[in-house]
This record gives structure tokens, C-alpha cells and sequence, in this order.
């Protein structure tokens, strides 16, 4: 029988001439430093601040921004939502569910990142568990308050990047017990125990029940493998590299809501009343904290005006040709229709269940995709009408929404 990962069985065992991973041809000496670029890309993954090195370099004035707009952390990070769940979650909060909507900021998140530059990154490196808060509720782990140091919602600096980089190599990963994984630390096993386990314990299933419930944790392992082989390893310097970065990332999300959420339909579905009345209730305080918000103003959002793209000031700026104009006009056109697909999907409702609450995550995730998609194929053109001087000024004009 072979040896199960992480076993020590069969280490004595002679090695093979190429490891899994190699490419064979490689010279011998320079294996160490492919591995060692790889180690390097992994230990970025765990650190919980993205760093660009073009960006970081330069102070914000050079580029025209302020020291407090240097790092992109989201919208849902400085709002009243994520003030009200910092009381009960981890600090890191960069998204969630306003009531029954998911994501509330996801345009201005989409057009903050895309189209403007950022020296450091407190959002992605916490977005993926937070798509996980948002799939178990209130049956997620919190989050240790260690992480204090390079919390989403606060400015990152040289100095905060480097203590989370020493932290990343010399602190290693918590217990699998403790519940406190991060998704992208590379080691979540004690994240989905921790889940199943307390399921179980509110709504001790029956046998052919924990069948089900024991799916419910394949599933959900699966969906954490999903997420983390898009984990950020580097924030991009172009506004085409930052988009087709959050596009992939959000399908990856999508990808992993749809995995789960079959699963849990299954297991919920099997649940009698009683029990599923005891699987709401840690779910019930989680949603009435938001029921005092106006959901109905957040929703309807900002008008088609305000949606749109500082078009004047990228034209003064560039000093566009006329079949530059028209691309940079196809672009504005498509950011616009790309808002008006997220609000025509953003509707408030009623209480969510487990099941209802990844039912308005997938479609939420759906019509954020969408958006990207939207918008991907039209920067792509204008970006590629730019000559290389405008693109070096593109790159670092900022277009953030209010």
C-alpha cells in the first residue's frame, strides 16, 4: 500500500532521479534555484500583504495619490458592515454579506483595483476566507488576533510588509485544531474540520445523515483546493493584469460556491425540522446586525454619471489619437453596462438558511464574473492601442470611485 502524504513511511527509500514537479533536462544546479523561486512564490502566498516592488518603490505623491490610498483593501473593509462583524470575526474582513447580499461593493472594488495603482494589497490575500465565512456562516473559524499586524481595512507600509514577511517564514501555521488557518497559508485541513465538526455538534445527525455530512466535507476540501491554486503570489503593475487577476480569482470563487453547494442542498435537505431549526440559529445574529442597514439605498447605488469612467481626464492626460478615443469610449461604455449588471442583481431579501445564503453567493459571484468579463475584452483593446508611453502613464492614473 503506498505511503499517505505527510506519512513518514518509505523516506529511507532511495530517491528517484526526478522529483514530481522537475522538468526533466534540467541541469542539477539549477533545480536549487527553481525550488528556491518556488519556495519564494509560496511564502508570498502566505504573507497577508501583497506587495508590487514598481509601486513600493515610488512615494504616493510621485503618484499623485495619498499614503492612506496607497494599499488596496476594498470598500467592505471600511464600511459599517465590516465594523459591526469585526466584534465577532477575525479582523481581516474584506467581504461578505450585507443582509442578504453578497458583496455589496463589488464594482468599486472591481474599478478601485483595476484602474488605479496600489503599492501593497490588504484584500486578496483575506478574500478567499471570507467566500468561505460567507459558505458556513456562523460555523466558519474565527481568525487569531496575531494577524493584528497586517489587518484588511488598515494601510500597509515597507515596514508592516516586512514584519508580515518575517512572520510568514518564522511563525509557520497554527495547529490543525485551532480553527485559524488561512485559506492561502497553504494549510486548511484544520479549517474544514473545524466547520464539520461543529456542525455535528449542533445538529447531531443520524448515521445516514453524517453520510451526507461527511460529502459535505469532501466537497468543501475541494472547494478550498480551488480556491488556493489562485492565491495571490504578486500584485500586478498593469490595469490589465489587475483585471485578469480578480477575473480569475472571482471564478474561482464561483467555481468553489458551485462545488459546495450541491452538497449541502443534500445534507440540509435530509435535516428534520428540528434539527434545522438549531442549524440556523448561529446564523440568525450574523444576518439581524445588518437588518438596520438600508440595504434598498446600497442596492440601487450610484447613478449611470458616477459609474462612469474619468473619461476627460484620461484623454488630457494620453492625449488619445481618434481610434484611441473610440476604444476609450467602448471601454467606458462596457464599465458602465458592467455596474448596471451588478446592481440589476443586487436585490435585498428576506433572512437567508444555509442553503439560501450559497444560492445568492453563486449568483452574486455569477454576475460579478460577468462584469469582469464585460469590461476585460474592451480594456484589452484600448490598452493595446497605447503606445508604451501611454501605457507607463495609464498605469498610474487613478481612477478610484468615491
Amino acid at each position: 500500500m503506498p505511503a499517505k502524504p505527510g506519512s513518514t513511511e518509505g523516506r529511507a527509500e532511495r530517491q528517484p532521479a526526478f522529483r514530481p514537479g522537475e522538468t526533466v533536462g534540467v541541469a542539477r544546479a539549477n533545480r536549487g534555484t527553481a525550488e528556491a523561486a518556488r519556495a519564494r512564490v509560496e511564502e508570498s502566498r502566505k504573507t497577508p500583504i501583497i506587495r508590487n516592488p514598481v509601486f513600493a518603490a515610488q512615494s504616493p505623491r510621485s503618484m499623485g495619490t495619498s499614503p492612506s490610498q496607497w494599499t488596496f483593501r476594498g470598500h467592505f473593509a471600511q464600511s459599517e458592515f465590516a465594523r459591526d462583524r469585526r466584534h465577532h470575526h477575525h479582523l481581516g474582513v474584506v467581504l461578505g454579506f450585507a443582509g442578504a447580499v453578497f458583496w455589496p461593493y463589488a464594482y468599486d472594488d472591481f474599478v478601485n483595483y483595476t484602474f488605479s495603482p496600489y503599492a501593497y494589497d490588504t484584500f486578496w490575500p483575506y478574500a478567499f476566507d471570507d467566500v468561505y465565512a460567507g459558505i458556513y456562516g456562523g460555523y466558519a473559524p474565527d481568525y487569531a488576533a496575531e494577524d493584528a499586524y497586517a489587518y484588511a481595512g488598515s494601510a500597509a507600509s515597507e515596514r508592516t510588509y516586512a514584519r508580515s514577511e518575517r512572520v510568514a517564514s518564522t511563525s509557520g501555521t497554527a495547529p490543525a485544531s485551532s480553527g485559524r488557518e488561512r485559506i492561502c497559508s497553504g494549510e486548511a485541513q484544520g479549517l474544514t474540520d473545524f466547520s464539520i465538526q461543529k456542525i455535528a455538534q449542533q445538529v447531531q445527525p443520524t448515521a445516514d445523515q453524517q453520510a451526507l455530512l461527511d460529502a459535505l466535507k469532501a466537497a468543501t476540501v475541494k472547494a478550498v483546493e480551488v480556491m488556493q491554486a489562485t492565491c495571490p503570489a504578486e500584485l500586478p503593475s498593469t490595469p490589465t493584469g489587475r483585471l485578469a487577476a480578480m477575473h480569475t480569482r472571482v471564478d474561482a470563487m464561483l467555481q468553489a460556491v458551485q462545488i459546495v453547494r450541491p452538497a449541502l442542498d443534500k445534507f440540509y435537505g435530509a435535516l428534520n425540522d428540528e434539527q434545522r431549526e438549531r442549524f440556523n440559529a448561529l446564523d440568525q445574529g450574523e444576518q439581524a446586525q445588518a437588518k438596520t442597514a438600508n440595504l434598498d439605498r446600497l442596492c440601487k447605488g450610484r447613478d449611470s454619471a458616477d459609474a462612469r469612467l474619468p473619461i476627460l481626464r484620461i484623454q488630457r492626460t494620453l492625449k488619445l489619437k481618434p481610434d484611441q478615443d473610440s476604444a476609450l469610449q467602448a471601454l467606458d461604455d462596457a464599465t458602465a453596462k458592467s455596474a448596471q449588471i451588478l446592481k440589476s442583481q443586487c436585490q435585498p431579501a428576506e433572512t437567508l438558511t444555509p442553503t439560501g445564503r450559497l444560492a445568492a453567493m453563486e449568483d452574486r459571484l455569477a454576475a460579478t464574473s460577468k462584469a469582469l468579463q464585460t469590461t476585460q475584452a474592451a480594456l484589452n483593446r484600448f490598452y493595446g492601442a497605447l503606445s508604451d508611453e501611454q501605457k507607463a502613464q495609464f498605469d498610474r492614473i487613478n481612477a478610484r470611485t468615491g
